[in-house]
């Protein structure tokens, strides 16, 4: 398939254009009402489980630099803090308590989706011979590098709120990798993802919302702020995202969107192999730039995998939006699976 008014050759293996010429939604697309309904009859106990960490976790910012946790601060009026604030103070005879507060956050510091926009390539889009920025489906998130904030308008497309009016709602399957293999360092592939699949008689069906268990984001919440938090880095599972035949069975399987109680749901390698070009993280690049498929990370799925192990389970009714924040790569999640 080729030609649209923003690409004329597509990537090897993407689905550019299968969802139409405009779509910055991506295989969040196979989520209809069919199988929002499949998902609602996954519910038998009416019981729920938030599966958001609380938003300051990790408690030490060691696992990107460029984020931070939140910072939280009252709102402020005429120099004051608006925080348990008597209104009776400026309007006498009222008997009101006001508080307000504010918040500077990195929306991928915790519990998080990943929007589309998150990563792109280097790609010749347009067939003249010079590769360019660009994302899912040929959008580029800004026009030319932004080289300082005077450059930067958030996200021209791809940003967070074509799946925020969605709402990403559908049918969750759990894949418990840390039953299966502990919490030491493994890369996963396609054959280990298999053997837990199989292992657990999960069954992936079209729309299915993926949810990796691993035990990192357990391992990460239970660390105080003073204790080192660089185990972090070496701990628990990862898919791994050079493996060939793991990328080919996410675009065989239809699955809508992938999440995992990790840091980044793959490995994050800090270099290329000596004379490779090509993508640090392969998997994003695959599944964000090429299928159109979002990323959660930093997922708490340990008390909902349990629960599901014990009830003989895989599969539940996840509602998981992200904030409407146009122009956001990226957005804070509190997931809420029902069983």
């Amino acid at each position: 398939m080729t030609g649209n008014k923003r690409w004329t050759q597509r990537p090897p293996g993407s689905n550019w254009g299968d969802f139409g010429e405009n779509d910055q939604l991506g295989r969040l697309n196979l989520i209809g009402r069919q199988e929002r309904l499949a998902a609602i009859r996954e519910v038998h106990e009416g019981i729920t489980f938030s599966l958001s960490l609380p938003l300051d976790v990790p408690r030490q910012p060691v696992l990107n630099p460029r984020r931070r946790p939140p910072y939280l601060e009252p709102a402020m009026q005429n120099g004051a803090p608006y925080f348990n604030y008597p209104l009776g103070k400026i309007l006498p005879g009222a008997t009101d308590v006001i508080s307000d507060d504010r918040v500077t956050i990195s929306p991928q510091y915790s519990t998080q989706w990943d929007a589309l926009g998150h990563v792109g390539s280097l790609f010749d889009a347009d067939g003249d011979g010079v590769a360019e920025a660009v994302g899912y489906n040929g959008f580029a998130v800004a026009q030319g590098e932004v080289a300082s904030l005077d450059d930067y308008h958030g996200a021209q497309a791809l940003s967070v709120a074509a799946s925020a009016q969605h709402g990403v709602q559908g049918r969750g399957v759990l894949v418990d990798l840390c039953h299966h293999f502990g919490t030491e360092r493994r890369h996963i592939g396609y054959a280990d993802l298999m053997k837990a699949i199989e292992a657990d008689r999960v069954e992936v069906r079209r729309g299915d919302i993926l949810c990796l268990h691993t035990g990192f984001a357990r391992l990460a919440a239970t660390l105080t702020p003073g204790e080192d938090h660089q185990t972090l880095r070496s701990s628990c599972a990862v898919l791994d995202g050079t493996d060939a035949e793991l990328l080919e069975w996410i675009a065989a399987s239809n699955i809508a969107a992938i999440a995992a109680d990790n840091y980044a749901v793959e490995e994050r390698r800090q270099a290329l192999p000596e004379g490779q070009t090509g993508p640090l993280l392969p998997l994003h690049e695959h599944c964000l730039f090429k299928l159109g498929i979002p990323l959660g990370e930093m997922w708490y799925l340990s008390d909902l995998a349990g629960w599901l192990r014990r009830h003989g389970r895989h599969a539940f009714l996840l509602t998981a939006p992200p904030l409407h924040l146009p122009g956001a790569v990226g957005s804070p999640a509190n997931p809420i699976a029902t069983v």
